[in-house]
């Protein structure tokens, strides 16, 4: 009897798993082409490249679809089994319930690793294939991301374009800073983007007939410089993170560990060295103010000279207490990282909250739990997302935000099974 039951739920459940799955893929597949059709199709892009383009996105909208397809198919059979009493006819059986909810869990675990294995394997080819397509448009098309006549934020950078005929930029204007911080600008006469090969998630820029100015305004010193031309690279995550998202999700879950920890060496290692210069910089200080004091002694008239040579250490001093470990690269490798095994294992956190939830349904059935379902996907989505942003930008542990809505989704599975125990 067990087999049959068994059987019985488990066709109940892929039906309905079925059908959520194409749900979801389907809403992100019209979202992906929403965003990008109009941007694309406007500036008169070869219906190939799109096509290439919307395919390389599919393994990404599989990797979500796949767990909020099982928590969407797991609510609506559940619902459905008991809403048409048929929870209560096993349970008078003398059944109990957990044999309904191990064809599910069995069904969990084989979803969660087919979510991993697209997530780990599938979506970094995917990524590295979607970004060699896209450097070709760009190449061809730089209106696919520069507007004529328009002002363009990019991360740390803006771009002012004139108009754009072809693959040619007229009248470039680039405001940027260099290594060092200090503020630049970059005027051409033209430019135009160029596909590199010899290095993924880079596109270049090449300036014709180029005037660049770096100025310093803490040391007032100004850097003047002409070319008759420049390469300027840019990387695409900062143009378009729409499409692609360099780095990271390019590599399996071995590959972004061994980086990892590459990372956290070579951060370990600067840490000292700043140190280091920290305390050379202090006795450095502290050695001037002692001299400044002895020589204002003996001469008050150089007061104010001495006073500009300590501010000048001072300022030097001031800086290197302010230059931190740059981890902002280190903690997006962890969140993706994190998000390569919280994804799929929400297959098995959402199956957990579905069976208790499906079993509260005693009218509605598949409609209660196409619901319920939604709002728990969107609920998920969100604090997902708010917590990788609030991550990079307060410097929070990376695991917590990806783990924490697969936390929320066990806590209130458990509160909704103590409630239905106890009614």
């Amino acid at each position: 009897m067990f087999g049959v039951m068994s059987r019985y739920v488990a066709r109940e459940f892929l039906s309905a798993f079925l059908v959520a799955f194409l749900f979801f893929f389907f809403v992100f597949v019209a979202n992906v082409l929403l965003v990008t059709a109009e941007q694309i199709f406007a500036n008169q892009v070869p219906i190939g490249e799109v096509a290439r383009l919307t395919l390389f996105s599919l393994p990404l909208i599989v990797s979500y679809s796949v767990p909020f397809g099982t928590l969407l198919g797991a609510l609506m059979a559940v619902s459905r089994l008991s809403a048409d009493n048929e929870v209560i006819a096993v349970m008078a059986a003398g059944i109990p319930l957990r044999r309904l909810f191990l064809p599910l869990a069995a069904a969990g675990v084989i979803l969660a690793a087919l979510s991993f294995v697209t997530n780990d394997l599938l979506l970094p080819a995917s990524n590295i294939e979607a970004s060699r397509t896209y450097r070709r448009m760009l190449a061809t098309n730089p209106g696919v991301e520069l507007k004529p006549f328009s002002v363009e934020r990019y991360q740390a950078m803006a771009i002012v374009t004139g108009a754009i005929d072809g693959g040619t930029i007229d009248a470039p204007l680039i405001l940027d800073r260099t290594a060092a911080g200090e503020r630049r600008l970059i005027i051409a006469d033209s430019a135009s983007l160029e596909e590199r090969t010899d290095q993924a998630g880079v596109v270049s820029l090449r300036l014709r007939d180029v005037f660049s100015h770096v100025a310093d305004i803490d040391e007032e010193r100004h850097e003047y410089l002409r070319a008759d031309s420049m390469e300027y690279n840019i990387l695409l995550r900062d143009v378009s993170g729409a499409f692609v998202a360099a780095g990271p999700t390019e590599m399996s879950s071995v590959d972004l560990r061994r980086e990892i920890q590459g990372m956290q060496a070579q951060l370990q290692s600067e840490g000292e060295e700043r140190a280091e210069a920290r305390e050379a910089d202090r006795y450095r200080l502290l050695a001037e103010l002692a001299s400044a004091e002895r020589t204002v002694t003996a001469d008050p008239g150089r007061l104010q000279e001495e006073r500009d040579r300590v501010a000048a250490v001072a300022t030097g001093f001031d800086r290197t207490l302010r230059r931190t470990a740059s981890q902002r690269t280190l903690h997006r490798y962890l969140l993706e990282f994190h998000k390569k095994f919280a994804i799929p294992a929400a297959c098995l956190t959402f199956l957990a909250l579905a069976f208790p939830a499906g079993l509260l349904s005693r009218r509605s059935g598949r409609t209660f739990g196409f619901l319920v379902g939604i709002c728990i996907c969107f609920l998920y989505w969100t604090l997902l997302t708010v917590g990788e942003t609030t991550s990079l930008r307060a410097g929070i542990a990376p695991a917590l935000p990806v783990w924490l809505p697969n936390v929320v989704v066990l806590v209130a599975a458990g509160i909704i099974a103590v409630l239905h125990r106890a009614r």
